[in-house]
Protein backbone atom coordinates (compact mmCIF):
# COMPACT_ATOMS: atom_id res chain seq x y z
CA UNK A 1 0.00 0.00 0.00
CA UNK A 2 1.51 3.10 -1.26
CA UNK A 3 2.51 5.90 1.36
CA UNK A 4 0.19 4.11 3.62
CA UNK A 5 0.52 4.01 7.55
CA UNK A 6 0.35 1.29 9.54
CA UNK A 7 0.21 0.21 12.87
CA UNK A 8 1.65 -1.81 15.17
CA UNK A 9 2.00 -2.91 19.02
CA UNK A 10 6.26 -2.31 19.59
CA UNK A 11 6.01 1.24 20.20
CA UNK A 12 3.71 3.57 21.88
CA UNK A 13 1.33 6.36 20.20
CA UNK A 14 3.17 8.70 18.60
CA UNK A 15 6.08 7.01 17.55
CA UNK A 16 7.21 7.08 13.92
CA UNK A 17 9.89 3.90 12.81
CA UNK A 18 12.87 4.49 11.22
CA UNK A 19 11.37 3.90 7.84
CA UNK A 20 8.86 7.02 8.44
CA UNK A 21 6.05 4.79 9.07
CA UNK A 22 3.41 5.56 11.68
CA UNK A 23 3.28 2.59 14.28
CA UNK A 24 0.69 3.28 17.13
CA UNK A 25 0.09 0.24 20.04
CA UNK A 26 -2.19 0.09 22.86
CA UNK A 27 0.65 0.75 25.37
CA UNK A 28 -0.29 4.53 25.69
CA UNK A 29 -3.63 5.98 25.38
CA UNK A 30 -5.14 9.61 24.90
CA UNK A 31 -5.96 10.78 28.05
CA UNK A 32 -8.61 12.84 26.40
CA UNK A 33 -10.85 10.21 25.15
CA UNK A 34 -12.29 8.75 28.26
CA UNK A 35 -14.80 6.54 26.47
CA UNK A 36 -13.22 3.05 25.56
CA UNK A 37 -14.98 3.62 22.03
CA UNK A 38 -12.49 5.75 21.47
CA UNK A 39 -9.42 4.95 22.98
CA UNK A 40 -6.65 6.24 20.66
CA UNK A 41 -5.47 10.33 19.35
CA UNK A 42 -4.99 10.02 15.89
CA UNK A 43 -3.55 13.64 15.77
CA UNK A 44 0.09 12.74 14.95
CA UNK A 45 -0.75 9.90 12.60
CA UNK A 46 -3.05 12.48 10.62
CA UNK A 47 -0.17 15.31 10.68
CA UNK A 48 2.97 12.67 9.37
CA UNK A 49 0.25 12.34 6.13
CA UNK A 50 -0.26 16.28 6.26
CA UNK A 51 3.73 16.68 6.21
CA UNK A 52 3.95 13.86 3.48
CA UNK A 53 0.96 15.90 1.19
CA UNK A 54 2.88 19.43 1.81
CA UNK A 55 5.87 17.78 0.78
CA UNK A 56 5.01 15.67 -2.95
CA UNK A 57 1.15 17.35 -2.99
CA UNK A 58 -0.25 13.92 -4.19
CA UNK A 59 -2.62 11.56 -2.82
CA UNK A 60 -1.53 8.58 -0.56
CA UNK A 61 -3.36 5.44 -0.67
CA UNK A 62 -4.46 4.17 2.86
CA UNK A 63 -6.74 1.28 4.21
CA UNK A 64 -8.73 3.16 6.73
CA UNK A 65 -9.49 -0.31 8.32
CA UNK A 66 -5.60 -0.36 8.95
CA UNK A 67 -5.32 2.92 10.46
CA UNK A 68 -7.78 1.92 13.54
CA UNK A 69 -7.31 -1.10 13.61
CA UNK A 70 -9.09 -1.18 17.04
CA UNK A 71 -12.39 -0.65 15.17
CA UNK A 72 -13.20 -4.05 14.60
CA UNK A 73 -15.09 -4.65 11.48
CA UNK A 74 -18.62 -5.98 12.06
CA UNK A 75 -21.25 -4.71 14.90
CA UNK A 76 -20.36 -1.70 16.36
CA UNK A 77 -22.98 -0.13 18.71
CA UNK A 78 -25.88 0.25 16.12
CA UNK A 79 -24.36 0.98 12.98
CA UNK A 80 -25.85 -1.93 11.66
CA UNK A 81 -29.45 -1.65 13.15
CA UNK A 82 -31.06 -0.79 9.12
CA UNK A 83 -29.07 -0.78 5.66
CA UNK A 84 -28.65 2.13 3.64
CA UNK A 85 -27.01 1.82 -0.13
CA UNK A 86 -23.33 3.75 0.10
CA UNK A 87 -23.07 4.03 3.65
CA UNK A 88 -19.76 5.80 4.41
CA UNK A 89 -16.99 3.84 6.04
CA UNK A 90 -17.21 4.04 10.03
CA UNK A 91 -13.66 3.49 10.50
CA UNK A 92 -13.23 7.28 7.94
CA UNK A 93 -15.09 8.56 10.84
CA UNK A 94 -14.01 7.35 13.50
CA UNK A 95 -9.95 8.43 12.18
CA UNK A 96 -10.70 11.93 11.71
CA UNK A 97 -13.12 12.13 15.04
CA UNK A 98 -10.15 10.19 16.98
CA UNK A 99 -7.94 13.21 15.56
CA UNK A 100 -7.98 16.18 19.12
CA UNK A 101 -5.94 18.06 16.24
CA UNK A 102 -9.29 18.71 14.68
CA UNK A 103 -11.98 18.81 17.08
CA UNK A 104 -12.27 18.12 21.43
CA UNK A 105 -14.94 16.84 23.12
CA UNK A 106 -18.28 18.52 22.96
CA UNK A 107 -17.57 20.19 19.89
CA UNK A 108 -19.80 20.08 17.06
CA UNK A 109 -19.68 18.23 14.08
CA UNK A 110 -21.55 18.52 11.11
CA UNK A 111 -22.98 15.56 8.12
CA UNK A 112 -24.99 17.94 6.15
CA UNK A 113 -25.36 14.29 3.61
CA UNK A 114 -26.19 12.39 7.05
CA UNK A 115 -27.50 9.32 5.11
CA UNK A 116 -28.08 7.18 8.04
CA UNK A 117 -26.12 8.63 10.53
CA UNK A 118 -22.96 7.12 10.49
CA UNK A 119 -21.03 10.23 10.97
CA UNK A 120 -23.58 11.17 14.03
CA UNK A 121 -23.24 8.14 15.94
CA UNK A 122 -19.38 8.13 15.84
CA UNK A 123 -19.71 11.32 16.81
CA UNK A 124 -21.76 10.94 19.77
CA UNK A 125 -19.48 7.73 21.06
CA UNK A 126 -16.57 10.22 20.86
CA UNK A 127 -18.21 12.93 22.95
CA UNK A 128 -19.10 15.53 20.34
CA UNK A 129 -22.58 17.08 19.49
CA UNK A 130 -24.12 16.00 16.17
CA UNK A 131 -25.35 18.41 13.90
CA UNK A 132 -27.46 15.43 11.26
CA UNK A 133 -29.30 16.86 7.80
CA UNK A 134 -30.68 14.83 5.35
CA UNK A 135 -33.33 14.81 2.43
CA UNK A 136 -34.96 11.34 3.06
CA UNK A 137 -36.85 10.91 5.65
CA UNK A 138 -36.41 7.19 5.84
CA UNK A 139 -32.91 7.67 6.53
CA UNK A 140 -33.70 10.71 9.05
CA UNK A 141 -35.78 7.93 10.91
CA UNK A 142 -32.70 5.45 11.11
CA UNK A 143 -30.68 7.68 12.01
CA UNK A 144 -32.80 8.97 14.79
CA UNK A 145 -32.59 5.52 16.32
CA UNK A 146 -29.60 5.00 15.80
CA UNK A 147 -28.74 7.74 17.83
CA UNK A 148 -30.46 7.82 20.60
CA UNK A 149 -29.87 5.15 23.77
CA UNK A 150 -33.52 3.50 24.13
CA UNK A 151 -34.40 1.51 27.31
CA UNK A 152 -34.57 -1.96 25.88
CA UNK A 153 -37.00 -3.25 28.72
CA UNK A 154 -39.18 -0.55 27.44
CA UNK A 155 -38.81 -1.75 23.81
CA UNK A 156 -39.40 -5.42 25.07
CA UNK A 157 -42.86 -4.27 26.79
CA UNK A 158 -43.95 -2.85 23.18
CA UNK A 159 -42.96 -5.66 21.54
CA UNK A 160 -45.24 -7.67 23.33
CA UNK A 161 -47.99 -5.70 23.01
CA UNK A 162 -47.58 -5.87 19.16
CA UNK A 163 -47.23 -9.09 19.40
CA UNK A 164 -50.43 -9.66 20.93
CA UNK A 165 -52.25 -7.47 18.87
CA UNK A 166 -50.51 -9.34 15.84
CA UNK A 167 -52.23 -12.46 16.65
CA UNK A 168 -55.81 -11.08 17.85
CA UNK A 169 -55.58 -9.76 13.57
CA UNK A 170 -55.55 -12.89 11.97
CA UNK A 171 -59.16 -12.39 10.85
CA UNK A 172 -59.51 -8.72 10.36
CA UNK A 173 -59.05 -7.17 7.38
CA UNK A 174 -55.94 -4.89 7.64
CA UNK A 175 -55.49 -1.35 6.19
CA UNK A 176 -52.62 -1.36 3.33
CA UNK A 177 -50.14 1.11 2.67
CA UNK A 178 -49.68 3.33 -0.37
CA UNK A 179 -46.22 1.04 -1.28
CA UNK A 180 -45.12 1.36 -5.40
CA UNK A 181 -46.27 -1.78 -7.39
CA UNK A 182 -47.30 -3.22 -3.68
CA UNK A 183 -48.36 -6.94 -6.10
CA UNK A 184 -45.13 -7.19 -8.01
CA UNK A 185 -42.94 -7.21 -4.99
CA UNK A 186 -44.83 -8.95 -2.66
CA UNK A 187 -46.65 -12.40 -2.48
CA UNK A 188 -50.27 -11.89 -1.33
CA UNK A 189 -50.06 -13.80 2.24
CA UNK A 190 -46.76 -11.77 2.62
CA UNK A 191 -48.71 -8.58 2.56
CA UNK A 192 -51.65 -9.50 4.76
CA UNK A 193 -48.68 -10.24 7.47
CA UNK A 194 -46.65 -7.25 6.99
CA UNK A 195 -49.97 -5.24 7.21
CA UNK A 196 -50.98 -6.48 10.22
CA UNK A 197 -47.66 -6.09 11.52
CA UNK A 198 -47.39 -2.18 10.28
CA UNK A 199 -51.19 -1.99 11.79
CA UNK A 200 -49.92 -3.33 15.34
CA UNK A 201 -47.23 -0.58 15.38
CA UNK A 202 -49.21 2.00 14.43
CA UNK A 203 -51.42 2.09 17.69
CA UNK A 204 -48.08 2.20 20.09
CA UNK A 205 -47.78 5.96 20.76
CA UNK A 206 -45.34 8.26 18.92
CA UNK A 207 -41.49 8.49 20.03
CA UNK A 208 -38.46 6.60 19.95
CA UNK A 209 -39.75 3.10 20.61
CA UNK A 210 -42.51 3.20 18.27
CA UNK A 211 -39.53 4.57 15.97
CA UNK A 212 -37.38 1.95 16.74
CA UNK A 213 -40.25 -0.51 15.70
CA UNK A 214 -40.43 0.93 12.57
CA UNK A 215 -37.31 0.58 11.72
CA UNK A 216 -37.12 -3.18 12.19
CA UNK A 217 -39.85 -3.51 10.44
CA UNK A 218 -38.61 -1.76 7.63
CA UNK A 219 -35.41 -3.94 7.90
CA UNK A 220 -38.19 -6.63 7.61
CA UNK A 221 -40.44 -5.31 4.84
CA UNK A 222 -36.84 -5.36 1.96
CA UNK A 223 -35.89 -9.03 3.52
CA UNK A 224 -39.12 -10.59 2.48
CA UNK A 225 -39.80 -8.94 -0.60
CA UNK A 226 -39.29 -10.34 -4.33
CA UNK A 227 -36.30 -7.95 -4.28
CA UNK A 228 -32.93 -9.39 -5.00
CA UNK A 229 -31.31 -9.05 -1.67
CA UNK A 230 -27.60 -8.31 -3.37
CA UNK A 231 -28.78 -4.91 -4.55
CA UNK A 232 -29.46 -1.77 -3.55
CA UNK A 233 -31.68 -0.68 -5.82
CA UNK A 234 -35.06 -3.28 -5.78
CA UNK A 235 -34.76 -5.46 -8.63
CA UNK A 236 -37.31 -8.43 -8.69
CA UNK A 237 -35.56 -12.12 -8.24
CA UNK A 238 -35.61 -13.79 -11.57
CA UNK A 239 -39.01 -16.50 -11.38
CA UNK A 240 -35.87 -19.74 -10.76
CA UNK A 241 -34.61 -17.72 -7.63
CA UNK A 242 -38.51 -17.58 -6.39
CA UNK A 243 -39.72 -20.97 -7.52
CA UNK A 244 -36.78 -22.23 -5.53
CA UNK A 245 -38.01 -20.92 -2.23
CA UNK A 246 -39.44 -23.76 -0.13
CA UNK A 247 -42.25 -21.90 1.26
CA UNK A 248 -43.22 -18.40 1.60
CA UNK A 249 -41.31 -16.05 4.04
CA UNK A 250 -42.70 -15.93 7.62
CA UNK A 251 -43.04 -12.62 8.47
CA UNK A 252 -43.55 -12.77 12.05
CA UNK A 253 -40.60 -14.68 12.56
CA UNK A 254 -38.59 -12.29 10.43
CA UNK A 255 -40.06 -9.44 12.25
CA UNK A 256 -39.19 -10.82 15.67
CA UNK A 257 -35.74 -12.11 15.01
CA UNK A 258 -34.96 -8.44 13.69
CA UNK A 259 -36.42 -6.89 17.30
CA UNK A 260 -34.07 -9.69 18.97
CA UNK A 261 -31.30 -8.31 16.84
CA UNK A 262 -32.02 -4.51 17.04
CA UNK A 263 -32.36 -4.59 20.91
CA UNK A 264 -28.63 -6.13 21.47
CA UNK A 265 -27.01 -3.26 19.01
CA UNK A 266 -29.20 -1.03 21.14
CA UNK A 267 -27.85 -2.81 24.41
CA UNK A 268 -24.83 -2.12 22.94
CA UNK A 269 -25.23 1.78 22.35
CA UNK A 270 -26.74 2.17 25.91
CA UNK A 271 -23.77 0.58 27.69
CA UNK A 272 -21.94 3.63 26.21
CA UNK A 273 -21.08 6.17 29.22
CA UNK A 274 -24.24 8.74 30.17
CA UNK A 275 -21.74 12.15 29.00
CA UNK A 276 -21.56 10.91 25.68
CA UNK A 277 -22.86 13.66 22.91
CA UNK A 278 -26.28 14.33 21.28
CA UNK A 279 -27.56 14.50 18.13
CA UNK A 280 -29.39 17.60 16.73
CA UNK A 281 -31.17 17.71 13.50
CA UNK A 282 -30.35 20.86 11.13
CA UNK A 283 -32.36 20.28 8.19
CA UNK A 284 -33.40 18.28 5.12
CA UNK A 285 -31.39 20.21 2.54
CA UNK A 286 -27.72 20.58 2.99
CA UNK A 287 -27.87 23.77 0.70
CA UNK A 288 -29.82 25.82 3.56
CA UNK A 289 -29.20 24.56 6.81
CA UNK A 290 -31.27 24.99 9.63
CA UNK A 291 -31.13 26.02 13.17
CA UNK A 292 -30.80 22.82 15.55
CA UNK A 293 -33.22 21.09 17.20
CA UNK A 294 -33.33 18.32 19.46
CA UNK A 295 -36.73 16.22 18.30
CA UNK A 296 -35.96 16.39 14.39
CA UNK A 297 -38.32 19.54 13.44
CA UNK A 298 -37.61 21.24 11.16
CA UNK A 299 -36.37 24.84 12.66
CA UNK A 300 -37.78 28.35 10.63
CA UNK A 301 -34.01 29.45 11.06
CA UNK A 302 -30.58 29.60 9.83
CA UNK A 303 -27.84 27.87 11.14
CA UNK A 304 -25.34 30.53 12.35
CA UNK A 305 -21.99 31.62 10.66
CA UNK A 306 -19.07 30.01 12.22
CA UNK A 307 -20.38 27.38 14.76
CA UNK A 308 -19.03 24.45 13.12
CA UNK A 309 -15.93 22.63 14.32
CA UNK A 310 -15.23 20.09 11.95
CA UNK A 311 -17.47 18.45 9.23
CA UNK A 312 -17.34 15.01 7.74
CA UNK A 313 -19.53 13.89 4.82
CA UNK A 314 -19.81 12.16 2.41
CA UNK A 315 -21.90 13.42 -0.82
CA UNK A 316 -24.08 11.43 -3.18
CA UNK A 317 -22.76 10.37 -6.70
CA UNK A 318 -24.18 12.29 -9.68
CA UNK A 319 -26.61 9.81 -10.97
CA UNK A 320 -24.23 6.76 -9.07
CA UNK A 321 -27.05 6.04 -6.30
CA UNK A 322 -30.79 6.08 -6.07
CA UNK A 323 -31.37 6.86 -2.84
CA UNK A 324 -34.96 7.64 -2.75
CA UNK A 325 -35.71 4.56 -5.12
CA UNK A 326 -33.42 2.30 -2.82
CA UNK A 327 -35.58 3.04 -0.18
CA UNK A 328 -39.33 3.15 -2.15
CA UNK A 329 -40.69 0.52 -0.54
CA UNK A 330 -39.63 1.25 3.09
CA UNK A 331 -40.76 4.51 2.35
CA UNK A 332 -44.54 3.15 1.25
CA UNK A 333 -44.42 0.76 4.27
CA UNK A 334 -43.55 3.25 6.87
CA UNK A 335 -46.35 5.89 5.89
CA UNK A 336 -42.99 8.21 5.18
CA UNK A 337 -43.64 8.72 1.39
CA UNK A 338 -46.66 7.69 -0.97
CA UNK A 339 -46.08 5.99 -4.18
CA UNK A 340 -47.02 9.15 -5.72
CA UNK A 341 -44.97 11.03 -3.21
CA UNK A 342 -41.89 9.33 -4.32
CA UNK A 343 -40.99 11.95 -7.57
CA UNK A 344 -41.57 15.08 -5.40
CA UNK A 345 -39.09 13.81 -2.77
CA UNK A 346 -36.61 12.56 -5.35
CA UNK A 347 -36.87 16.21 -7.10
CA UNK A 348 -35.27 17.41 -3.24
CA UNK A 349 -32.12 15.07 -3.97
CA UNK A 350 -29.04 16.21 -4.92
CA UNK A 351 -27.82 13.71 -7.91
CA UNK A 352 -31.03 12.78 -9.14
CA UNK A 353 -31.43 11.48 -12.32
CA UNK A 354 -35.04 12.27 -13.76
CA UNK A 355 -35.44 15.75 -16.08
CA UNK A 356 -37.81 17.02 -18.20
CA UNK A 357 -36.96 16.40 -22.34
CA UNK A 358 -36.79 20.63 -22.41
CA UNK A 359 -34.12 20.43 -19.48
CA UNK A 360 -31.66 19.29 -22.02
CA UNK A 361 -32.10 21.02 -25.43
CA UNK A 362 -29.30 23.26 -25.11
CA UNK A 363 -25.86 22.19 -23.38
CA UNK A 364 -25.98 23.08 -19.58
CA UNK A 365 -23.01 25.22 -17.67
CA UNK A 366 -21.87 25.28 -13.88
CA UNK A 367 -19.36 27.95 -14.03
CA UNK A 368 -16.47 25.29 -13.69
CA UNK A 369 -14.09 25.56 -16.72
CA UNK A 370 -12.70 22.16 -16.32
CA UNK A 371 -16.23 20.39 -15.92
CA UNK A 372 -17.80 22.35 -18.37
CA UNK A 373 -15.64 21.26 -21.13
CA UNK A 374 -16.23 17.33 -20.13
CA UNK A 375 -20.25 18.25 -20.08
CA UNK A 376 -19.98 19.62 -23.85
CA UNK A 377 -18.36 16.40 -24.54
CA UNK A 378 -21.36 14.41 -22.80
CA UNK A 379 -23.84 16.63 -24.10
CA UNK A 380 -22.92 15.67 -27.43
CA UNK A 381 -23.51 11.53 -26.95
CA UNK A 382 -26.12 11.77 -24.34
CA UNK A 383 -27.93 15.48 -23.64
CA UNK A 384 -29.74 14.16 -20.50
CA UNK A 385 -26.61 13.04 -18.61
CA UNK A 386 -25.32 16.76 -19.42
CA UNK A 387 -27.81 17.76 -17.74
CA UNK A 388 -27.58 15.61 -14.83
CA UNK A 389 -24.18 15.93 -13.77
CA UNK A 390 -24.14 20.06 -14.66
CA UNK A 391 -26.79 20.00 -11.87
CA UNK A 392 -25.11 17.95 -9.36
CA UNK A 393 -21.85 20.73 -9.87
CA UNK A 394 -24.39 23.49 -9.58
CA UNK A 395 -26.03 22.34 -6.16
CA UNK A 396 -22.97 20.65 -5.34
CA UNK A 397 -21.73 24.02 -5.13
CA UNK A 398 -24.45 25.89 -2.99
CA UNK A 399 -24.17 22.99 -0.53
CA UNK A 400 -20.44 23.70 -0.08
CA UNK A 401 -20.66 27.54 0.06
CA UNK A 402 -22.99 26.49 2.90
CA UNK A 403 -20.33 24.36 4.33
CA UNK A 404 -17.91 26.98 4.45
CA UNK A 405 -20.52 29.28 5.84
CA UNK A 406 -21.48 27.35 8.69
CA UNK A 407 -17.77 26.56 9.24
CA UNK A 408 -15.48 27.88 12.09
CA UNK A 409 -12.60 29.72 10.92
CA UNK A 410 -9.43 27.03 11.53
CA UNK A 411 -12.31 24.49 11.83
CA UNK A 412 -11.94 21.49 8.87
CA UNK A 413 -13.91 19.55 6.60
CA UNK A 414 -13.68 15.64 5.40
CA UNK A 415 -15.41 14.74 2.03
CA UNK A 416 -15.44 11.66 0.92
CA UNK A 417 -16.55 11.21 -2.58
CA UNK A 418 -15.88 8.50 -5.32
CA UNK A 419 -14.99 9.23 -9.16
CA UNK A 420 -16.75 7.55 -11.62
CA UNK A 421 -17.50 7.43 -15.60
CA UNK A 422 -20.41 9.11 -17.71
CA UNK A 423 -20.89 7.88 -21.12
CA UNK A 424 -17.63 6.42 -20.86
CA UNK A 425 -15.81 9.37 -20.02
CA UNK A 426 -13.74 10.37 -16.87
CA UNK A 427 -16.12 12.32 -14.00
CA UNK A 428 -13.91 12.96 -11.69
CA UNK A 429 -15.63 14.41 -9.00
CA UNK A 430 -12.58 15.04 -6.42
CA UNK A 431 -11.52 17.17 -8.59
CA UNK A 432 -14.79 19.46 -8.98
CA UNK A 433 -15.40 19.06 -5.56
CA UNK A 434 -12.32 20.51 -4.51
CA UNK A 435 -12.18 23.22 -7.15
CA UNK A 436 -15.27 24.55 -5.44
CA UNK A 437 -14.20 24.28 -2.19
CA UNK A 438 -11.15 26.38 -2.88
CA UNK A 439 -13.81 28.82 -5.06
CA UNK A 440 -15.02 29.34 -1.36
CA UNK A 441 -11.75 30.06 0.61
CA UNK A 442 -11.07 26.24 1.85
CA UNK A 443 -7.52 24.97 1.62
CA UNK A 444 -6.73 21.31 0.42
CA UNK A 445 -4.31 19.85 3.14
CA UNK A 446 -4.19 16.15 2.57
CA UNK A 447 -5.12 13.65 -0.26
CA UNK A 448 -5.93 10.06 0.65
CA UNK A 449 -7.18 7.28 -1.36
CA UNK A 450 -9.21 4.28 -0.04
CA UNK A 451 -10.31 1.00 -1.69
CA UNK A 452 -13.78 0.46 -1.49
CA UNK A 453 -14.29 -3.12 0.00
CA UNK A 454 -18.04 -2.95 0.70
CA UNK A 455 -20.25 -3.78 -2.05
CA UNK A 456 -22.62 -0.81 -1.57
CA UNK A 457 -21.48 1.62 -3.88
CA UNK A 458 -19.96 -1.59 -6.85
CA UNK A 459 -23.39 -1.32 -8.47
CA UNK A 460 -23.09 -0.41 -12.00
CA UNK A 461 -25.92 2.32 -12.33
CA UNK A 462 -26.33 1.99 -16.16
CA UNK A 463 -24.35 0.67 -19.39
CA UNK A 464 -22.54 4.16 -20.02
CA UNK A 465 -21.27 4.43 -16.35
CA UNK A 466 -18.56 2.69 -14.43
CA UNK A 467 -18.41 0.72 -10.78
CA UNK A 468 -16.98 2.56 -8.08
CA UNK A 469 -14.05 0.97 -6.36
CA UNK A 470 -12.41 3.52 -4.59
CA UNK A 471 -12.91 6.45 -2.21
CA UNK A 472 -11.13 9.97 -2.53
CA UNK A 473 -10.52 11.05 1.20
CA UNK A 474 -10.04 15.46 1.12
CA UNK A 475 -9.18 17.28 4.57
CA UNK A 476 -9.52 21.06 3.96
CA UNK A 477 -9.18 23.42 6.20
CA UNK A 478 -10.86 26.96 6.86
CA UNK A 479 -8.49 30.03 7.30
CA UNK A 480 -9.04 32.37 10.04
CA UNK A 481 -10.74 35.53 8.86
CA UNK A 482 -12.58 33.86 5.94
CA UNK A 483 -16.44 34.40 6.43
CA UNK A 484 -19.37 33.51 3.90
CA UNK A 485 -22.12 34.83 4.50
CA UNK A 486 -26.24 33.89 4.68
CA UNK A 487 -27.83 34.40 1.49
CA UNK A 488 -28.07 32.62 -1.38
CA UNK A 489 -27.34 28.97 -0.54
CA UNK A 490 -30.33 27.22 -1.06
CA UNK A 491 -32.40 29.67 -2.35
Amino acid sequence: MDDGISYGNKVTVGEVSSAGTFLSGNEKLSDGFKFEAYPVDTTEALALMIARYEQRRRAQNVSFRNLVPWVKMGERATHYIHSYPAKLLPQIAHFFLAAKSLSKLDDVVLDPFGGSGTVALEAIMSGKKAYYADANPLARMIASVKTHAICVTAISEAYARVEHDYRLSKFVKSSVPSVINLEYWYEPNVIKSLCRIKNAIEVEEDGAIKDFLLVSFSTVCRKVSLADPRLSVPVRLKATDTQSRDRAPDVWREFSNQISTNIKRMQSLSGMPKSFGKVFYVGNDARCLRSPTDNFDLSPETLSNNCVDLIITSPPYAGAQKYIRASSLSLGWLGLASKDGLKPLENLSIGREHFSTSSHRECPKTGLPVADRLIKRIFKVNPLRSVIVATYIIEMDAAIKEMARVLKPDGHLVLVIGNNEVCGLPFKSSEYLALICEKYGLSLKLKLIDEIKSRGLMTKRNKTASVITREWVLLFEKPKGRNIQKGTAGN
